[in-house]
């Protein structure tokens, strides 16, 4: 187990994609508040009253931090689409060269081996998270200041930052039980990439149908962040958001084992 767990950091340690991820997870947190101040400040400009940008854009300065950046950011899953390509190209790579193959072949545990890509791919993954968030803080507070509502405090960026970090590990077994089951660099891809920002929209979809008498979003790992990440949650938000997570957790780690035990590897 020491052994393959080894060789799978070594192959993260080398992996362009893991590396390329990182930097566009930086990127696109700093991004996000630029275009954003740059949005405000282009409806700011026509100094218009009677214009209802204008009038936004004023309330928004009266709100804006870095901390409400971070609220209103994260559930855009960017960065949980980032760590899905990263996991499909990391994951599949094994498939499309047949390295996993000759690892089965020396007699590993299927079950072993599988731990190991959940846990050099979950710790990938909470690399990406935490840069990201950091990425987002530091771009909010340069621009807006960090915190100028008061609206956090030191218990509260603890529980979102650990409630987001629990989010990214339950995507993470998510994503490498569709790899391990797909196997293709392509399906992979295109599969992690729709959990990652189609499925949410899927499920407001359903919940419109339905004329929102099911919130069936608010039982997808996507659909809770919002209610993760905020700062003053309503009474029960925390722990329904984290049952949710856990139970994707789970259930996808049952699937994903259970599927990498029984498939063929050729």
């Amino acid at each position: 187990m020491r052994n393959i767990i080894k060789s799978d950091f070594y192959k993260l340690k080398k992996s362009k994609a893991f590396w390329i991820c990182i930097v566009l997870c930086v990127i696109f947190g700093v991004f996000a508040v630029v275009a954003f101040q740059a949005n405000i400040q282009r409806d700011l400009s026509s100094h218009n009253p009677a214009d209802h940008d204008y009038l936004q854009a004023v309330e928004l300065t009266k709100v804006t931090s870095g901390v409400w950046g971070l609220q209103q950011f994260l559930p855009l899953n960017f960065n949980t689409l980032f760590v899905g390509v990263f996991i499909a190209i990391f994951v599949t790579s094994e498939f499309v060269y047949g390295t996993i193959k000759n690892t089965l072949s020396r007699g590993a545990d299927r079950a072993k081996v599988f731990f190991s890509k959940l846990l050099v791919c979950g710790t990938a993954a909470v690399i990406m998270q935490i840069l990201f968030i950091a990425a987002l803080l530091a771009a909010g507070a340069a621009v807006w200041g960090f915190d100028t509502q008061g609206i956090s405090t030191a218990g509260s960026m603890v529980r979102v930052l650990l409630s987001q970090i629990l989010v990214i590990i339950s995507f993470t077994v998510l994503f490498t039980s569709i790899a391990t089951a797909i196997r293709s660099n392509g399906g992979s891809i295109a599969t992690n990439i729709l959990c990652a920002t189609m499925i949410s929209t899927f499920f407001n979809a359903l919940n419109m149908l339905f004329n929102y008498k099911i919130a069936v979003n608010d039982y997808w790992i996507g659909g809770v962040v919002d209610k993760l990440a905020n700062f003053t949650p309503a009474p029960g938000d925390i722990l329904h958001g984290i049952l949710v997570v856990l139970a994707w957790g789970v259930v996808s780690l049952l699937v994903g084992t259970a599927l990498f035990k029984k498939q063929d590897v050729k």
